[in-house]
């Protein structure tokens, strides 16, 4: 059975630190020390690592293969990578209760899980592209507008757009945690994920940047991938060890990213 890590009010029966077998000394623990310990970590379970780079070798074989391929590749490394995530979720959570799960627990729980996920992700999917949607609608109205106030406002209300598309991003980031290692359901857990994430805290900064770092680096691999030729790369050949380097690094401080994402929703729902 994987260890449930969920708020204190939300639990039956006894909910301390010393009944999860959780250390306060992980609860303590800081951003920096979260970072090193998930990096850590990363060489403690290398399966973990592992399920992130076989989907880092697919989306490398999509991108030397046939288009069809190719397609394929990306199909699978869209739901792999929500797998990868839940995997690593677990792992970490059954780390800091004190339990080894074996990658064969690990992975059933996950894909037990994988539903309720992916319900969460199309939740906040629909959230933010509402924004987006109202944003457009927004820009179209100050781009055909020949008023200068109405201009001002609507560039004022797409300031506002932004800024709430930021924050549901950033507020909803911890809801694949909840599903996972908290055993919530989708709307609950966009419910908890929203109540934990404080833009008064460090820690929200943090995961703003590892947020930004890691989708600016897969966005920039898959830009690079799109860009053909390559008059900076050289050769096919290079421009292919080059993508598959960036793959490895971009799956990897992916990997870290969710240790680290897991830890924060852990030492948020037992304070």
């Amino acid at each position: 059975m994987v260890e449930r890590f969920r708020r204190r009010e939300d639990v039956d029966g006894c909910a301390c630190l010393e009944c999860r077998a959780v250390t306060s000394g992980a609860i303590r623990r800081g951003v920096g020390d979260v970072l090193l310990w998930s990096v850590g970590f990363l060489r403690k379970r290398p399966s973990v690592p592992l399920v992130f780079l076989a989907l880092g070798l697919v989306q490398v074989l999509g991108y030397v293969g046939p288009f069809g391929l190719e397609l394929a590749a990306s199909g699978l490394v869209f739901f792999g990578a929500i797998f990868a995530r839940g995997y690593a979720i677990t792992i970490v959570s059954g780390e800091l209760a004190d339990r080894r799960y074996t990658p064969k627990t690990a992975a059933g729980h996950t894909l037990r899980r994988l539903p309720a996920v992916i319900a969460t992700m199309i939740g906040t999917f629909v959230a933010t592209m509402g924004v987006m949607f109202v944003g457009v609608f927004v820009g179209i109205g100050v781009l055909v507008s020949d008023n200068l106030v109405l201009s001002a406002l609507g560039t004022l209300g797409l300031l506002v757009l932004f800024v709430l598309f930021i924050v549901v991003v950033v507020k909803f980031v911890l809801a694949p945690e909840a599903v996972v290692a908290g055993g919530y359901g989708p709307i609950a857990a966009l419910r908890v994920s929203w109540e934990l994430v404080s833009f008064r805290r460090r820690t929200t900064i943090a995961l703003i940047g590892l947020v930004i770092a890691v989708v600016t680096t897969f966005a920039l691999g898959e830009i690079g991938a799109a860009a053909e030729p390559y008059p900076v790369v050289g050769s096919d050949t290079a421009s292919a060890v080059v993508f598959g380097g960036s793959s490895v690094l971009t799956y990897l401080s992916s990997a870290v990213t969710s240790f680290v994402l897991c830890h924060v929703y852990v030492q948020g729902v037992l304070e």
